[in-house]
């Protein structure tokens, strides 16, 4: 290790690892969220009846994104936490049913509705690519993702099991080739420079300073020498 080498903690404590309610780095990660959905929202020109979200850890930056933007939040889809995880069931057609079971849409909301659909991240698309079809079946009339954070396109080697990018659709396909094969209307992610003001701004408010993060999954920028 470097003698005095710059601070680099993973930025996606704040998009999704850390709970809401955690304090990192002198600032609430519920209120980096919020600022996150704000950000994307000043980066948008989407014009939408509502704001949803995919239960429960975009909640955050969906309220960001609606206070900004100045259309309304309402919940879209309820989720069942009685569920276990989708992605560990041996195949397609049972990851489906599973996600299915899941998550419920709560149709009176998205009916003949322009929806914002706020996410914190897209890893495989799975998950979306059924959650879409199921607003898009209760009526909706158009949905338009909004990822709270870049396309994650990298391997991480720094603790989180992502030990390659075959398996990451950012790094397979285009954001016009996600588009297509989530289904939705129109898919937009928040930049990274938005993700790492958002983050910064609060810790110099809070402590005076400006440290690093890890962002390589996003960019490709390893805190130390990676050979790949």
């Amino acid at each position: 290790m470097k003698p005095n080498a710059p601070l680099a903690m993973c930025i996606f404590e704040y998009v999704y690892f850390a709970r809401n309610d955690s304090e990192i780095e002198g600032q609430q990660v519920q209120t980096v969220r919020e600022e996150c959905g704000k950000t994307m929202a000043l980066e948008d020109d989407i014009e939408a009846d509502i704001v949803g979200n995919v239960p429960d850890s975009s909640l955050s930056a969906a309220i960001g994104y609606a206070s900004q933007s100045g259309i309304t939040y309402e919940p879209v889809l309820h989720r069942n936490s009685y569920v276990g995880r989708s992605f560990i069931q041996p195949n397609d057609e049972m990851r489906q049913n599973a996600i299915k079971m899941k998550f419920g849409v709560l149709k009176k909301k998205v009916q003949n509705q322009r929806i914002v659909l706020v996410d914190d991240s897209i890893v495989r698309g799975n998950t979306m690519r059924t959650l879409v079809k199921m607003l898009r079946d209760a009526g909706a009339k158009e949905v338009h993702l909004r990822i709270a954070s870049p396309p994650v396109k990298f391997p991480c080697f720094m603790g989180i099991n992502i030990p390659t990018s075959l398996e990451l659709i950012a790094a397979q396909k285009t954001i016009p080739e996600i588009c297509e094969y989530v289904g939705a209307d129109s898919v937009r992610y928040l930049s990274v420079d938005g993700l790492v003001s958002s983050v910064q701004k609060g810790i110099e408010r809070a402590t005076n300073f400006s440290p690093g993060h890890c962002t390589a999954c996003l960019t490709g920028k390893y805190p130390v020498a990676i050979d790949l």
